[in-house]
């Protein structure tokens, strides 16, 4: 076989011997030389990009073993976050999705640490012994939220402090502020709970039931701490609850404070 990259004749003076002996140029089936046929198709270019969405986002993750937080939609693009975010990851992102439909953020837990140490604070009955309101992930802040009210704030922090990597830790306290309702009693129960059902001005039917726990406070209209057993239908109240109210008819919540109303 003539091997075209040693040969001393140029591809010029081979063309003028062959015309110049009779020879006719040999065509394949598909009408080209077969010069042209070993000469490389022309670049068709990458691969138009699709958007990311969630879905394909979380396989590229689980495929590529990349941990990460959460993922979030908002402006219309797929937020990703990634612990330990790279050059590495961006190309490879960079590659799978156009540009403008996503977003990568550098953080520092994963999704899975994130429930794990929400989790916790069940598990070892912290919202009971902290008085603690609430907890959340916020997945645009890589972090945990627990609310808690002002008066147990300090000692919430130390020992949370202790049990979660407190760049993790958000606390979100709860002043005392104004009341969230104040309104008429018109029915109380005892079990399994403590528990008053309360009227407000200018409405038809009761709007809340609000229970009573072991942080609950009551103070009378003289400003006396009192007890939730002496409550009565009838009584006008103001009520704070803990935050955390259960979308029902009539809402039920948790009671931070009441106070008699003379």
């Amino acid at each position: 076989m003539f091997n075209w990259k040693f040969a001393g004749i140029s591809l010029g003076l081979l063309s003028l011997l062959l015309t110049g002996c009779g020879a006719e140029e040999a065509v394949n089936d598909s009408g080209t030389s077969p010069a042209a046929s070993h000469t490389p198709a022309p670049s068709q270019g990458a691969a138009e990009l699709i958007a990311a969405d969630p879905e394909k986002v979380q396989l590229i993750l689980a495929d590529e073993n990349i941990i990460n937080g959460d993922i979030f939609l908002e402006n219309n693009q797929v937020h990703i976050n990634i612990v330990g975010l790279n050059s590495e990851v961006e190309a490879l992102f960079a590659g799978k999705f156009a540009s403008g439909s996503y977003r990568l953020h550098d953080v520092g837990y994963s999704a899975g640490e994130l429930e794990a140490a929400q989790n916790m604070l069940a598990k070892e009955n912290l919202y009971k012994e902290l008085n603690l309101y609430g907890s959340w992930i916020d997945v645009r802040l890589n972090k945990i939220n627990v609310s808690v009210p002002d008066d147990y704030a300090e000692a919430a922090r130390e020992t949370l402090e202790q049990r979660i990597d407190p760049g993790m830790l958000t606390l979100e306290v709860q002043e005392l502020g104004e009341p969230s309702v104040t309104g008429t009693i018109v029915e109380v129960r005892s079990e399994p709970v403590t528990s008053i059902l309360i009227l407000e001005p200018g409405k038809q039917d009761p709007t809340y039931w609000f229970s009573f726990n072991d942080r609950s406070e009551l103070y009378d209209a003289a400003g006396q701490r009192s007890k939730a057993s002496g409550l009565k239908q009838g009584q006008q109240v103001h009520i704070w609850g803990t935050g955390t109210v259960q979308d029902s008819m009539p809402a039920q919540g948790t009671v931070r404070r009441v106070e008699l109303i003379e």
